[in-house]
Parts: C-alpha cells; structure tokens; sequence
C-alpha cells in the first residue's frame, strides 16, 4: 500500500502550510474516509471480468481534484494498473491536471517546477506515464508565439501496448476529451492482443464527466451516439476488466442518461448504474448556501443591473465594473499587508461567451487600470483618487467586519487607509489582465513562483475545472438558463482562507436568485444520494429525481436523456412569505385581524407553551390539517406577484398540494404544529402585542431597497424550523409547522443610508406611501412526503 502511505503524507505535509495541523489531519482523513467508501463500491481488480460505472458528486471548486488522485493511490495499490484520467476539454485543463498528479503521485518533475512533489519513486515502483506536461513555443509566419502542448498523447516514443499491459507497475494518463486524441489513444491500444489488455485492469476518471462525455444523440433512436461519447465507450470496451467512475460537481445530464440504453457494438451508456456517492462539504467552503442564503448573502452580493449591453454596444466602462475593479485593487493590497503578497489574487470578469465581446472588454478594462495607475502616481490627481478610494473602502468595512463577526474569524486584520493607499503602488507593478479565451494567447500559469495579481476576462474556459487561485471579486452577468451551466460559470466557490471577508460577487438581482434556488436543488440532489446508502440500494434501482425550477431548465434540452416530468408538488419545502403588500395596509390589516382570531380559538381550546423563554409560542397539542386549511390557509390573503413586484408565494399551488395531501387514500399532513414566533425581548420602545391572547413581543424585519415590490429578504429564524421538535427528532410526512410572525411597522435596518443602493438594506416602511400597520407574515415547513415527491423531473 505504498502509493496510499506516500500520497496520504504528502497531503499532509501540503495541507500543513496553509492550515493548522488540527484542521489538515481532519482534511485528510476526509479524504481518506470518502475514497475507501468509494473502493468498497468498486469491483475487485482480481476478477476475470467486470465493468462498474459510478458517479462521484463533489461541490463547484471544492478538492475533487484530491478526492480522485487519493482514489488512484488506493486503487492501483489493489490492483488496477491502468489509470485513464479525461480531463476536461481544454489544453490548458488537461496540463494543469498533468502537472497536479505528477506533484501528488508520479513525482516525475520534468518541468523543474519550483514547487513541493511527492518523492519520484525506485524504478521498481515507477509510474509508466504515456503523457507529460511539456509545451513548446511556436512562432507562426506573423510572428506570433503559440504554445503547443507536447504532452497530450502522442504514439511518438511510446513503448507498445502489449509491453505496459504485461508490467507490474501502475500506468497513467492524462487525456484531454478531443475526439482526435481519444482516438489515437484507442488505435494505440487496439494494437496490442485481447489476451494482454485482459491482464490490466482499468479504472477511468472522468472529471467534469457532464461535459462532452454525454451522448446528446439519446433522443434520437436513429441517431449514432456524439463522438465523445462514442470514443469512451469503444475505449472501455477493450478491456474485459474495466471501471469508469465520472466526477463532477453538476451531475444533472449524468443522472438522466437513460439506464436503459443498450448498444450491439459499443459498451453500454455511461449511466452510473453502480454506485453514486456524494462527498462532505468541507470545511471552510463557500459554495452555494453560505454566498446565497441566509443572512451572509446581502455581505457577500452586490446586485447590479444587466450592463452588458454598455460594454458590448458601446464599449463603455460602468460605474458599477470600475467600483467591482476599484475594490479588487484595495482588497490586494489588504491581502499584501496581511502577510499574503506571495500568494495569487484574481479578479473574474464575465459578462459574454463571445470572443470579440471579450476583446472589447479587455480594452475597456485595460484603459481603466491605465488611467487610475496614471492618476494614482500623478500628485495632482492622485488626491481625487485617495478620496474615491477612501470612500469605497468605507462601504467594504461594514460588510466585511460582519463577514468575520458571522464566521467568528478573529485573524482577518482591517488595516488603515493610509497604509492601504500606499501599498496599492505595490499592486499596482504587478496587477495584469488577461483574456482567457481559445483566441489568446495568454496563459495564466500559477506555477512560475512570480507574484501573480490578475484580472482574468472570459468565458467558456472559465468555466470547467480551470482554477483562478484566490479570487476575490467577480464581476459576473452571464445569464446562463441551466442548472449546470450557472454552477460552473460561478467560479466563486471554493475557499477563501485568510480572505473570506474580502470576497464580493456584483451580479444581477436575476442570477442571485437563480443561485439561492441552485442551493436547494443542491441540498435535495445531496439528500436523494445519501438514500442509496440508507436503503441499500443501486442507482440502477432507484433514480435520483431533480427539483425542477420554472425559470430554469436542468441541462441542456439534449442532455436530458430519459428525463420525464413528474407530478408537481411541495414536498420538503419551506414557503413564507417576504414579498408584502406593504402598500395595502386593509389587506395588511385583514391578515393580521385574521391571525389573531385563529390564535384566540386555539389558546382558549389547548393553550400555548413559550418554548425556553425564547419568544416563541407553540400550541400545547397539534391540530387537524382541515382546521388548519380551512380556518386560516384559505382565508389568508396570499398576495401574487403583480401586488407585490416580485415572485411571492405561488399560492394556488401551495394550498392544493395541502388539500391533495389531506384527501389522498394516504393521508398527510393530517397533524400541525402551530406557533407564533416573537422575541424574547421587547422590540426597541414598542409595547408587547395581545395576540388572540398572547404578549408577543414583535420581531424586526427591515427589507431590502428594490426597484418593485417590498422584498424583507428573510422571515424565519433557523431555529424555528424544528421549535416543535425534540432532540434528534425528524419531522413526520403527518406533522407540518405553521409560523405566524408578527412584524413591527417601525422596523428600521441597522445601517441608515441616505441614498441606498438597490438590495442595500432599509427600514420597513421606507419609501411606502400608506399608513404604517404592523404585518403578519406566515412560514410553512412541509415535511417530505412519502407518496408525492416534490415537482422533479428524472426517469
């Protein structure tokens, strides 16, 4: 077991640079765990014949790299000698995986690269590499340079096939998902004999196996699979002992390949039919939930209207881009004075796919950082710009004071302007931008050991598996309308260790909300996984279904493969209300009125306990559903999204599902759990409100500043979800909780802003011409049900 002990130290010893040997121990045997959860799902090498497809689902940016070279170790030391890794379908991603596995597992340095590998192994343990990182610089008839990559397989000074199937020694490698290559790689192998090819066990790693690998001809009966997909299945077939394990972090197209398919020359589709293991969110990432959700999501998320038009049409800076640069350039220097100079910092500009739109974005931005350079060292004009400077780095204060406060991170130091402004002459000799697309020739290579501060302009390159090391600030519009496509574009997630304060995101209201949906979809995709383990059961006899989204489709139309809509539903589902009709004030009043009546009949019949002194009053005995339904949910008026300017509740559907639950043959729903949630303390000078015969003390709920409608961003508390269970208790498919909130009219937001910009916060009743009236706003948590899961789609 060699190659596991090496690898696992190495880790180690890696990981022990940038965290405490506590939290790098705890990473590692993360790792550790999940890879041997992942070989106990995987045939024995040692068997005569067997072919296993799994799927392994990581997060956006979060270690699958990692997770799938620790599982190569373990792997060729039980027995699989040769390791196929298709890595991506770009050059640029395939060397950077190149260049990783051979630090973490060959140690084969041919590069020179300054940079910690893993100790290169005795002859009689070497690793038979077919391919390498090299590049070799080309001057074309115009003079200019391209870089060719030497490393992508060749047949050129390869031993033969048949040699490498007959050695002891692990064989590896890296190939990009091109067509041509896979094919060179295919005739290669056919070249040796079937009875050769039997003495080596494969294990092939797809990474981002959603992408190319996928046959979008699966629709179509009379259609040949896509080549892509074609090629890795004749590859496969080759071998009469062989495992495929894809890895990505957006398993959407893989899940819906039909697990049907069958073929009469070609291994079968690349549905995970064996296994599908999801991996821990570890620590210290910022994925989905923590940028979208909660309370954080305002500190993080800048919303900016869609500009592209200004750039592209135009080819005009924004105030909006140059304040997203003018940030970045100060929170480098915040970074410098932190100690972190050494370490990249990346700035990610995305706004079109196009590559002459890009073009006209690096002119505009590279004319900004040309100007403010020149104001800066222009003693004249650098006063204007030390104010402008000073005023942005005000406005980043607060959130990222609140961003360490949140996260109890005590070590992110706030240095002093002035030390600021003069650091950013520092900056400013380094910081170059560049054009990531498959027309420039830039390269951002982060293993030359120079000091990298970078704006990075692109596109699709950017969005698969190609890493900007330490991003802090992304100026991001792309509206991409599919699950899988967002997730990937989002190249914000991932870790943001000594920096997570200093982390923005400018996009639009339209994406943000995209994106807090995408964090539910994620939670449920996790939680369907993690059955396959409870249930003891195999993909192949239970699908996983996907929450579907009416502004978004899953994937693409021809990735769908046998997706089928199924029936619509809420199950598992949080619906409250922060979309008011604050400019209603007698449906304001109806509603309130309305609450205060349902909560006398039910305290003068069973009585209210306040749960812990906490504010929070539950009803002593649960309710039937009808009552519920009948006495409060119809009378309550929801209000749509034409009152309101935003998405609301989609209340006729929320209350057919209760009603369809509540009559079905199987009854749910049946038993409520009813509560009004106040504080603990009197809010601010405001009295304690009899509410159907309850003190409550009203809660605060300042809204976010939009364009339409009054949007409070957050009703529920986190720990109201479960007030009416007990310790490690579930919630019942019987017992829903319905949370009356009452909200005081005098709400205000923490900060006063005088001119606020949109999503910034603002008291309740700011900017509403209509009488202030306290609200009453309504959570319902419906438990999953077993009968109707939820609006998915899947086979």
């Amino acid at each position: 077991v060699w190659h596991v002990v090496w690898f696992f130290e190495f880790a180690h010893l890696l990981l022990s640079v940038g965290f405490e040997t506590e939290a790098a121990g705890t990473i590692v045997r993360s790792i550790d765990e999940t890879t041997s959860s992942i070989m106990h799902k995987l045939a024995n090498p040692l068997r005569a014949e067997f072919s296993y497809k799994g799927l392994v689902v990581g997060y956006v940016q979060s270690g699958k790299t990692a997770n799938y070279t620790a599982l190569i170790s373990k792997a060729v030391d039980a027995g699989y000698k040769f390791i196929i890794v298709l890595s991506g379908i770009h050059s640029i991603l395939r060397r950077q995986t190149q260049i990783r596995l051979d630090k973490e597992l060959t140690g084969m340095n041919d590069l020179r690269i300054d940079d910690a590998f893993i100790e290169e192994p005795s002859d009689i343990k070497r690793w038979n590499r077919i391919t390498t990182a090299r590049l070799r610089q080309v001057r074309t008839e115009g003079g200019e340079i391209k870089v060719q990559d030497l490393g992508e397989f060749e047949t050129i000074n390869v031993d033969p096939f048949d040699s490498i199937c007959n050695r002891s020694t692990p064989t590896l490698a890296i190939i990009k998902k091109n067509v041509a290559v896979l094919y060179r790689l295919i005739t290669y192998m056919r070249q040796s004999s079937e009875s050769n090819r039997s003495n080596i066990p494969l294990l092939v790693i797809d990474d981002e196996a959603d992408q190319a690998s996928i046959n979008t001809n699966a629709n179509d009966p009379d259609s040949d699979p896509t080549r892509t997909n074609e090629a890795i299945r004749r590859l496969l077939e080759l071998f009469p002992r062989k495992a495929y394990i894809g890895y990505t972090a957006t398993p959407f197209a893989n899940v819906l390949i039909d697990m049907t398919t069958e073929h009469q020359l070609l291994e079968d589709d690349l549905y995970p039919r064996n296994f599908i293991v999801s991996l821990p969110k570890p620590d210290g990432y910022f994925g989905t939930s923590i940028l979208f959700q909660g309370d954080l999501a305002q500190r993080f998320i800048k919303e900016i209207p869609d500009e592209a038009n200004t750039f592209i049409r135009y080819g005009n800076m924004t105030e909006n881009l140059s304040i997203a640069i003018d940030q970045f350039i100060l929170c480098c220097a915040v970074r410098n004075l932190r100690g972190d100079s050494e370490k990249p910092m990346s700035m990610l500009v995305h706004v079109s796919h196009r590559i002459s739109n890009m073009s006209t974005i690096n002119t505009i931005v590279s004319n900004y950082i040309e100007n403010v350079t020149g104001r800066y060292n222009n003693r004249i004009h650098s006063r204007g710009l030390k104010e402008h400077y000073r005023d942005i780095w005000q406005n980043i204060i607060p959130d990222s004071e609140a961003i360490s406060t949140s996260l109890d991170i005590t070590t992110n130091v706030i240095p002093d302007f002035d030390q600021i402004w003069e650091e950013i002459s520092n900056v400013f000799g380094v910081l170059r931008i560049v054009e990531l697309n498959s027309a420039s020739d830039d390269v951002l290579d982060y293993t030359t050991g120079e000091e990298i501060k970078v704006i990075a302009i692109g596109g699709n390159q950017l969005s698969r598996g190609l890493t900007l090391e330490g991003l802090m600030t992304n100026y991001y519009l792309r509206a991409s309308k599919r699950y899988d496509t967002l997730l990937q574009m989002g190249r914000w997630f991932g870790y943001r260790k000594g920096y997570e304060d200093l982390t923005r995101i400018h996009t639009t209201q339209q994406i943000s909300e995209f994106f807090e949906h995408l964090a539910l979809v994620e939670d449920e995709l996790r939680s369907e996984i993690y059955r396959y383990e409870e249930e003891e059961k195999t993909p192949i006899e239970m699908a996983i279904a996907i929450r579907d989204y009416r502004y978004l489709n899953i994937t693409a139309r021809n990735k769908m493969g046998a997706a089928r809509l199924r029936q619509s539903s809420c199950s598992d589902s949080l619906n409250q209300t922060i979309w008011l009709p604050l400019n209603q004030p007698d449906v304001l009043r109806d509603n309130y009125n309305l609450g205060a009546s349902f909560i006398q009949n039910i305290n003068n019949d069973i009585g209210f306990t306040n749960v812990d002194n906490s504010g929070v009053y539950l009803a002593n005995r649960k309710l039937d559903g009808e009552i519920v339904l009948r006495e409060f949910l119809n009378r309550y008026i929801f209000v749509d999204r034409e009152s309101t300017g935003g998405p609301g509740l989609d209340a006729d559907n929320l209350l057919s599902y209760i009603f369809r639950r509540l009559n079905d043959q199987n009854p749910e729903l049946t038993q409520w759990s009813v509560a009004v949630a106040g504080n603990s303390k009197r809010t601010a000078t405001d009295d304690p409100a009899n509410f159907g015969g309850l003190g409550i003390n009203k809660i605060q709920r300042s809204r976010k500043y939009t364009i339409q409608g009054f949007n409070i961003g957050v009703l529920t508390e986190p720990d109201h979800l479960s007030i009416d269970l007990g310790p490690n208790e579930t919630r019942s498919p019987q017992n829903p909780l319905l949370l009356l909130y009452l909200i005081w009219k005098d709400s205000s937001s923490a900060t006063q802003i005088e001119n606020p910009l949109p999503d910034q916060r603002i008291n309740l009743y700011r900017y509403v011409d209509s009488e202030r009236v306290d609200v009453l706003g309504i959570a319902i948590k419906l438990p999953r049900s077993q009968y109707e899961p939820n609006d998915y789609i899947g086979q």
